[in-house]
């Protein structure tokens, strides 16, 4: 069949008459016009993650052209404004901001002088290490942790470890990290409690982390009560850097330093949370059985008999063992890590089992030389079906009982100590209002190299405004950049385009700091905030910024800088 298509292209651009009629909107336009932006080039670190700038050719290609394709796209929208005096819509501007960023980077430190600093660490792959950094930080690598790039465990040898640690805006601004997160259509700031970015080489050769492996890190930060008297959860993420966005990876626990005071009413609370935990950790709830399920047909399935003990299993893996059905063999799960299926023939020493859910493990196969990681589920073939189907159902209505039960009980003993709880922190009430931060050990496992952040997202602030102009104390005016915003606390750095209508979201009752980057290298800070509150959104705020003349030779010149605002 022939392609009968007659789809025409060749949509006319508006010219220069028509641009110079919108005021700034042709300096807008001429920015997008140029893929390769000169105004803020993304310089490299002095390290980066392995997974950074691994897309092929053709899907660079590609992203470049979507990006231009949707530059032109927003300002057109750009043009269909009628009045000079209103700005674009909050939409028109959000598509100029979109395709305006999508051009960049994801990853774009903006200071071509300062360099990151971090820490080079040799480790002994066959002995693994535990490396106490400064400021309480530590690191746990156990032995044979790493692989090639062909996948192939690395047993001798040292690998060389890089690692570094960012705690402030400073530190996010100069690493040029993103410090949003979209989750089901909603953008959050990330508030860190730290971020982290490790990587490895052997002989200069980037490697990763073997199957199964993870490195501990305790990070410690200063962490402040909220403003009931709790003390905030951090969770963790994985920057992925080909998805140019934020991946959660779980929750971090917290330690912390008893050699500080304690706030009576949040240790109070303390002390409920463990106690609650007490009483679930020794009643725990039962679990459901699982549903037993027939082969796909498609997947690869093996048969591996666990419950027989003809492979030993690990410390730990006995509960999991306990959960599967007789005569069930393994499919693995379309989210499986690749790998090759005729190391399924091989005769393993041992094997770990763990449960991620109803139907879902994870598997490890244990060799002396290698280990091989599979998400799997056990599924029952032939006529053993129906009979699992039946044992299942009669299982299914004991865990009924059984759960109705324990859920009676574990709430009759949590609401008498919620009770008791009360009763203590309306007498610790108006005693005690401590606000004082406290030291805090963040402890979280990672199971591969880049840039983690623990942190704790925070929705965008209910109060903003729209930016009219942005011009300096020499006239000169900047509309197609890349400002940076932060609050006093230093916890997150927001990155936000200047075009004429871009809005800026902040809380009334904090500090801000806003800066950007000139064309020419060189920092410009608005110096006040004062105008913020009252500007009309159709008229929108001029931006007042003063360039700061001494060169930013490192992080300490632009610590001081921006200090002296």
């Amino acid at each position: 069949m022939g392609n009968n298509y007659n789809i025409k292209r060749n949509v006319p651009e508006p010219d220069t008459a028509d641009i110079n009629k919108f005021k700034d909107f042709d300096a807008l336009l001429a920015g997008y016009q140029n893929t390769e932006s000169t105004q803020e080039g993304g310089q490299i670190r002095a390290f980066i993650s392995p997974r950074e700038g691994q897309s092929n050719s053709r899907m660079r290609r590609w992203i470049v052209m979507g990006s231009s394709l949707a530059a032109a796209a927003a300002v057109a929208l750009l043009l269909i404004v009628r009045s000079l005096d209103d700005l674009p819509t909050p939409a028109q501007s959000l598509a100029v901001a979109d395709a305006y960023f999508a051009q960049k980077p994801f990853v774009n430190p903006p200071l071509a002088k300062v360099k990151p600093q971090g820490k080079k660490i040799s480790i002994d792959v066959a002995l693994g290490a535990s490396v106490d950094l400064n400021e309480g930080t530590r690191l746990v690598i156990p032995r044979t942790a790493f692989q090639n790039d062909r996948g192939q465990l690395i047993q001798a040898g040292e690998v060389d470890v890089f690692y570094r640690e960012m705690h402030d805006a400073v530190d996010f601004f100069m690493a040029g990290v993103p410090m949003t997160y979209d989750s089901a259509g909603m953008r959050h700031y990330l508030q860190s409690a730290g971020m982290i970015e490790i990587i490895a080489t052997q002989n200069g050769q980037p490697v990763g982390m073997a199957p199964g492996k993870k490195i501990r890190i305790e990070l410690q930060s200063n962490v402040v009560p909220q403003a009931d008297g709790s003390w905030p959860t951090f969770k963790v993420y994985h920057l992925d850097t080909l998805a140019r966005n934020w991946e959660f990876r779980g929750s971090s626990s917290m330690v912390f330093d008893e050699a500080m005071q304690l706030d009576p009413i949040s240790n109070t609370e303390q002390q409920f949370e463990a106690k609650k935990s007490a009483i679930l950790a020794a009643d725990p709830a039962p679990l459901p059985p699982a549903k037993p399920i027939k082969p796909d047909g498609k997947a690869i399935s093996f048969n591996m008999d666990l419950r027989s003990g003809e492979i030993p299993v690990e410390p730990g893996s006995e509960e999991a063992v306990a959960s599967l059905q007789k005569g069930s063999i393994w499919q693995v799960l379309p989210n499986c890590p690749s790998f090759d299926p005729a190391l399924l023939n091989l005769e393993w020493k041992s094997a770990g089992l763990k449960r991620l859910s109803e139907v879902e493990y994870e598997l490890t196969l244990i060799d002396d030389s290698q280990q091989l990681r599979l998400l799997v589920q056990p599924v029952i073939i032939g006529k053993e079906f129906e009979n699992a189907l039946k044992r299942y159902d009669e299982a299914l209505a004991r865990y009924q009982l059984e759960f109705a039960e324990w859920e009676k009980r574990s709430n009759q003993n949590i609401k008498a100590l919620e009770e008791r709880y009360k009763i203590e922190t309306d007498s610790q009430a108006g005693k005690s209002n401590l606000s004082i931060a406290r030291k805090v050990h963040h402890i979280f496992d990672i199971n591969a190299f880049g840039i983690w952040n623990c942190d704790r997202p925070a929705p965008l602030a209910s109060n903003s405004f729209r930016i009219r102009t942005i011009e300096d104390q020499n006239g000169n005016k900047y509309p197609n950049q890349t400002a940076y915003l932060t609050d006093k606390s230093g916890g997150s750095v927001y990155q936000l385009h200047t075009g004429r209508g871009s809005t800026v979201y902040f809380d009334s009752k904090k500090e801000y700091l806003l800066w950007l980057m000139t064309p020419e290298g060189k920092l410009a800070i608005v110096k006040t905030q004062a105008e913020w509150a009252d500007s009309n959104p159709k008229k929108g705020v001029k931006l007042n910024v003063k360039i700061f003349d001494r060169e930013i030779r490192n992080e300490a010149d632009l610590r001081r800088a921006l200090k002296s605002n």
